[in-house]
């Protein structure tokens, strides 16, 4: 009888001091997140490296994309839950099958902070769409934000796409081209900017994105929808870690940009962040890319977003 008191008592102590022990809360839940090579996604990489996603329940494996190209594939391969995206992106995955959602908003793109601009050769003086006729112009990624832009905007303004030669250039080419003269002016966005600037190759020209629309959302995460109504307590989660992160930013601005030089590799000040997004700023992208003739399906705004 004694021994089964003692074996009671210290079974009942030993519960005890296991629930008091700390590191026994529930466990954290894994997701897969992608994001762009961009300072647009640093709020994700700050609640990465502060512990902010963990605060949150969230286990998060973060992966660069060369290409945001990569993205809606890998969200539907399950090999991501989250990825970074741009809306014309999503828009055109789901064109051609897939049913993808926004979760969150990241940057926009707003003519009051500008972060990218035309940069045309130096010697070269562009002021207006009609200046570029003839001309060869580099962009990242076709039928990305920037492409879709670019493209808008001469069709805006009367010229013909196939008045310029438009090709693909990557960011950390853009500068050898034009000092090669093998490119007439390339879209770049910071820091790639003002590098090429300041190695006095370019020279900042049109800030043709404003004159489109002064105000763009242009890079988001994204989800495939059945896994965002399925874990929609996690995908609240993670906006909420992203909103600390931005917090911690604002009062934590030398830590911030050790995060950023660790992880991207140079420290440049975010465009414009925010995370709410509504379906009119899909409305304008769906116009965009209906000018533009990808559109094959209807796509309404209103079901494009996680809630």
């Amino acid at each position: 009888m004694r021994t089964h008191r003692l074996i009671a008592l210290f079974g009942g102590l030993a519960l005890l001091t296991a629930t008091a022990l700390p590191g026994r809360a529930d466990p954290l839940t894994k997701i897969n997140v992608s994001y762009s090579m961009t300072s647009d996604f640093l709020p994700a990489l700050v609640a990465k490296d502060t512990g902010i996603f963990e605060k949150h329940g969230l286990d998060v494996t973060l992966s660069s994309l060369a290409t945001t190209s990569l993205a809606p594939p890998a969200l539907q391969a399950g090999s991501l839950q989250i990825a970074s995206l741009s809306p014309p992106l999503l828009l055109l995955a789901n064109d051609g099958g897939l049913d993808l959602v926004a979760v969150s908003n990241v940057a926009w793109l707003d003519k009051n902070d500008p972060h990218s601009s035309l940069i045309t050769r130096t010697g070269l003086t562009v002021t207006k769409a009609q200046d570029l006729i003839g001309k060869r112009i580099g962009r990242p990624g076709i039928n990305s934000a920037i492409d879709v832009l670019l493209k808008k905007w001469l069709l805006d303004r009367g010229i013909k796409l196939d008045q310029v030669t438009i090709v693909e250039t990557p960011f950390n080419q853009m500068g050898d081209l034009l000092r090669a003269g093998q490119v007439d002016a390339v879209v770049a966005l910071e820091p790639i900017m003002s590098r090429i600037i300041a190695s006095g190759v370019g020279v900042k020209s049109v800030d043709f994105i404003s004159e489109v629309n002064p105000r763009i959302a242009a890079a988001i995460f994204g989800a495939t929808r059945d896994w965002a109504n399925a874990n929609r307590a996690h995908v609240h989660a993670f906006r909420d870690a992203l909103t600390e992160a931005m917090a911690f930013m604002k009062s934590h601005p030398k830590e911030t940009d050790e995060i950023q030089q660790k992880r991207l590799g140079f420290v440049a000040t975010p465009a414009d962040l925010a995370l709410d997004l509504g379906p009119a700023d899909f409305d304008f992208w769906i116009d965009a890319l209906r000018q533009l003739k990808l559109l094959q399906q209807s796509a309404d705004a209103t079901k494009l977003i996680l809630n």
